[in-house]
């Protein structure tokens, strides 16, 4: 059974695998941040980043469950992008810089992927806390709270699906209808997530991750942050000499 937010982590990570859990986070969120404006080039640089990290362990089958999960957003990327471009550009300009970062999104997922299935989420859990503390942990456990809910949130997001559909069997009425009932239910078991509810806990599925005290891939951790080297001098216009 998963614990909630509010209670200890049974098996607790050593100050080493916390460091590498950190390292990877913020190499994670180094590579995501310089895919924000999504340059062609950037885009194709995280693109080598990633694969070298899926080489050394991916799941591929929730890669593909979060990248069509977030099918309705690429469509949005589409219209907006392709009726009201940037800059003087066409509708065809539109649509390839739509298709840039919908690719960069799916890196994006690609990252958390891998990120969430090497670590396990004590470790991540530890690492975000300590980053979001700060310094000497001046904002006490806020930051462990925070890091503990918003992991539980994540695991709700990717593993409700079929809890989402006997919902959804159940209900009766207009289509319309049927899904605001539905759309007030999951803001309901992500607000009872997000304030540590034992109940949506128990729901939670079981933790991915290496086992705590297995092998920590300090060679993808080295790939991961000449990536973000890498990918930050390209996005930044600087290129590498």
């Amino acid at each position: 059974m998963v614990t909630s937010p509010e209670q200890p982590i049974s098996s607790a990570p050593t100050a080493g695998e916390a460091a590498s859990a950190g390292a990877a986070l913020l190499g994670v969120l180094g590579v995501s941040a310089a895919l924000v404006p999504a340059g062609p080039l950037a885009v194709a640089v995280a693109g080598v980043v990633a694969g070298g990290l899926a080489l050394t362990g991916l799941d591929w089958g929730r890669v593909g469950r979060l990248v069509l999960r977030l099918k309705w957003f690429y469509l949005s990327l589409l219209v907006f992008y392709g009726l009201w471009p940037t800059g003087s550009g066409d509708w065809v300009t539109g649509l390839q810089e739509a298709g840039w970062r919908i690719v960069a999104l799916m890196l994006v997922v690609v990252l958390v992927v891998w990120l969430t299935g090497r670590f396990p989420r004590p470790a991540l859990v530890r690492a975000l806390g300590g980053i979001l503390s700060g310094p000497r942990q001046v904002l006490g456990r806020w930051g462990e709270r925070f890091a503990r809910r918003l992991f539980l949130a994540l695991a709700i997001f990717e593993g409700e699906r079929s809890a989402l559909e006997q919902r959804r069997a159940g209900l009766r009425g207009v289509r319309r209808a049927r899904l605001a009932q539905v759309r007030e239910w999951l803001v309901l078991r992500l607000d009872q997530a997000l304030a540590g509810s034992g109940d949506v806990a128990a729901d939670i599925p079981a933790e991915s991750g290496i086992p705590l005290g297995g092998r920590i891939p300090k060679g993808a951790l080295v790939w991961l942050w000449a990536g973000v080297v890498a990918v930050w001098c390209v996005a930044l216009g600087t290129g590498i000499e």
